[in-house]
């Protein structure tokens, strides 16, 4: 339990202080200009660059349902997880503390509930796997025959699958996050947000 405590505080540190230096870091690039970096083309290349970073997180999904009789692809989870916190820096960094309009705001903190949602996702599956673990180890250690230890461990992984209820956010935000961020840049395109 400690581990995963630490874990996931250590995950959230880093994630915190990734987007206080991305914020940070596009404060320092305005400083002194008339626009706003994320209104200058740089700060458009970020928004692109964050885009696209955040469009390799469906490729996990879409090869686990495309496939699911292949073996789980647990590579492309690690990137699923990376791109899924890289991605938003550079979306952070396109928009730095310049919130003016209601679909990018919309679409930020959708992004923002995603993120959020998939590393608590992660941490409550790693605690819920590391529960499993143990309570095998420990039949195993008092002489449980195979079957009866696969009998028990169903019922423990069953109450697992409660625990997906961060499911129900983090499909849906995700959705809501691509549609808003559709909409902000056709905006930002019909309004010649892009000089």
């Amino acid at each position: 339990m400690r581990s995963v405590r630490q874990r996931v505080l250590v995950v959230s540190a880093v994630v915190v202080a990734a987007v206080v230096g991305a914020l940070t870091f596009e404060a320092l690039l305005s400083l002194g200009e008339a626009t706003p970096f994320g209104h200058t083309q740089y700060g458009h290349v970020a928004g692109w660059v964050g885009f696209a970073v955040t469009l390799l997180v469906f490729v996990y999904p879409l090869r686990k349902r495309l496939s699911p009789a292949r073996r789980w692809p647990r590579g492309w989870f690690r990137v699923h997880m990376v791109a899924g916190v890289v991605g938003p820096l550079f979306i952070f960094l396109h928009s730095g503390a310049h919130y003016h309009a209601l679909v990018p705001i919309l679409a930020m903190l959708s992004m923002v509930i995603v993120v959020l949602s998939g590393i608590i996702g992660q941490a409550v599956h790693a605690f819920s796997l590391r529960a499993l673990n143990d309570q095998r180890r420990r039949l195993q250690h008092e002489g449980f025959s195979e079957s009866d230890i696969d009998a028990q461990l169903h019922g423990m992984a069953s109450q697992e699958e409660a625990f997906r209820v961060w499911q129900a956010i983090h499909a849906p935000m995700t959705l809501m996050f691509v549609v808003l961020t559709v909409l902000h840049v056709a905006g930002a395109l019909f309004f010649a947000g892009i000089s």
